[in-house]
C-alpha cells in the first residue's frame, strides 16, 4: 500500500491554488526538516561548518559509527575486568 503524497510538486490545488498556496502547504515540512537539520548540526561534532546536507549527513553517519566503535570497545573492556 502506498502512502499519498504530502504535497505535489508544480500542480494546482484543486480549488483553483496559486503559487504562494503551493508554497504555504510546504512550509510545514520544510520548517520542521530545517529545525530537525539545526538540532543534528548540534549534535554531531565538527558539523557546525557543513553547509550541505549531505556533507552534514556523512559526518553524521561516521560519527554514528565512532559511537557504535566506542560501545564496543567498553563493553569488552568491562568484560575483561568483569565489571
Amino acid at each position: 500500500m502506498r502512502r499519498k503524497a504530502v504535497f505535489a510538486v508544480g500542480k494546482k490545488k484543486k480549488n483553483g491554488g496559486t503559487a504562494a498556496a503551493l508554497r504555504t502547504g510546504r512550509r510545514p515540512f520544510q520548517h520542521m526538516a530545517l529545525a530537525r537539520l539545526r538540532e543534528l548540526k548540534k549534535i554531531v561534532p565538527d558539523a557546525q561548518d557543513a553547509a550541505d546536507v549531505d556533507v552534514l549527513l556523512r559526518r553524521t553517519a561516521d560519527y554514528i559509527c565512532a559511537l557504535e566503535l566506542k560501545l564496543t570497545v567498553l563493553r569488552r573492556v568491562s568484560a575483561i575486568y568483569g565489571v
